[in-house]
């Protein structure tokens, strides 16, 4: 296994997105060798939606980042298969959803989020999808075609906790209590 994290890479000029287009380029040429045939690979993309859909240049000069759809298109005919992770479904784009076999779909409350996933799946009817905002933290739904109805399912919590917590908003701004100050009388 081999983790590669970009998340020290500067965000100025799209390097995070430009280093990950590059990857993906790489080892779907790669796999177009056949080098991949006789030993799978999974690629798991996290938070998806930051390099999916992405073209840099302008107008004139475009320059589509889009290894990933070229991937999600390909790849499995060559052992190269595709696993994306993202809190936003509705950022990833429609040619890549539809290549999708399987989707493990957690709490939305979206709409738009959930009309993708129904749109993406086709197994899933509304009054399914219609309990997605219900889901729990730690549950998720299994959606695909090896799956004969949407499979409810609980995943363990993580040994090393995401630091996910965001600000203390009612700490930092409660009103603090006004101290008067001393009375001068004459």
């Amino acid at each position: 296994m081999l983790r590669i994290s970009l998340r020290y890479l500067p965000s100025s000029l799209n390097a995070p997105e430009l280093v990950a287009n590059a990857i993906g380029r790489f080892l779907l040429a790669t796999a177009k060798t056949g080098k991949f045939l006789k030993q799978p690979v999974i690629l798991f993309v996290d938070e998806a939606h930051q390099f999916l859909n992405k073209v840099l240049g302008d107008e004139n000069q475009p320059y589509p980042l889009d290894s990933f759809e070229l991937m999600a298109k390909e790849g499995r005919k060559h052992s190269l298969n595709l696993c994306l992770s993202t809190q936003r479904p509705r950022d990833i784009p429609e040619g890549i959803l539809s290549q999708m076999g399987t989707l493990i779909v957690h709490r939305l409350i979206n709409d738009r989020d959930r009309e993708v996933v129904e749109r993406a799946s086709g197994d899933i009817d509304r009054s399914a999808a219609a309990f997605l905002p219900t889901l729990v933290p730690g549950e998720a739904v299994v959606i695909g075609s090896d799956f004969a109805i949407p499979l409810v399912i609980s995943v363990s919590q993580p040994l090393a906790k995401p630091v996910s917590k965001g600000p203390d908003f009612q700490g930092s701004w409660q009103l603090k209590p006004k101290v008067n100050p001393p009375q001068v009388t004459d």
